[in-house]
């Protein structure tokens, strides 16, 4: 295979790759729906950044290469700057660093707890499956789930346990190995209904 074969061939894998994690943002960001699974959209993001240094190990020659370069360069600069907040975003969403729980509730949810910042506390969040795709039906902080017991936070959960579901609400049980939280959500608005310790 001569070198302007695989040189085609690597542009339209990057370039595949850019539309796929475009539009997994975008359907994230309108309407909360990703590739099924934590680490899916982690390994597309990873795929994509090391498929671009690859483009620009080929055209090097080539002024946009240069220029794409130096947008990744200082898009990392720029998100180190104002204290590093976006750089710890960037890395806490892009590797299994924000992730403290990932776990499989039953065949059509999934729960996590995670965290992309450095300024806010870890959250819960409960996902839908369908097929390939996933959506986020609820996210709880724990300025949501505070009753009586402040020291139980979403943070220090050790597990998360699927109880049971209705048509239009969804409970779970926070395990502490200590006094355990059961909560009750809305899966419409992500409402909390009711907190039980147990």
């Amino acid at each position: 295979m001569n070198q302007n074969k695989k040189s085609t061939i690597v542009l339209r894998v990057d370039l595949i790759l850019s539309l796929l994690l475009a539009t997994d943002c975008l359907l994230y960001y309108y309407k909360l729906i990703s590739l099924r699974g934590y680490y899916s959209d982690v390994v597309l993001y990873w795929l994509w950044f090391l498929t671009n240094f690859v483009v620009i190990i080929l055209f090097w020659k080539k002024i946009m290469a240069k220029l794409l370069l130096g947008g990744i360069i200082l898009a990392i600069i720029l998100s180190i700057l104002p204290l590093m907040m976006p750089f710890y975003a960037w890395i806490l969403s892009t590797t299994s660093l924000g992730l403290r729980i990932d776990k499989n509730l039953n065949e059509n949810y999934r729960a996590q707890i995670v965290s992309y910042s450095a300024m806010a506390p870890p959250w819960l969040e409960v996902i839908e499956k369908h097929g390939l795709f996933e959506k986020r039906i609820l996210k709880s902080t724990d300025y949501q789930l505070m009753n009586d017991d402040l020291n139980i936070k979403i943070r220090t959960a050790k597990d998360i346990i699927f109880n049971h579901e209705t048509d239009s609400t969804i409970t779970i049980t926070l395990f502490y190995g200590g006094p355990n939280k059961t909560i009750t959500f809305n899966k419409n608005t992500g409402e909390v209904l009711s907190i039980k310790n147990n």
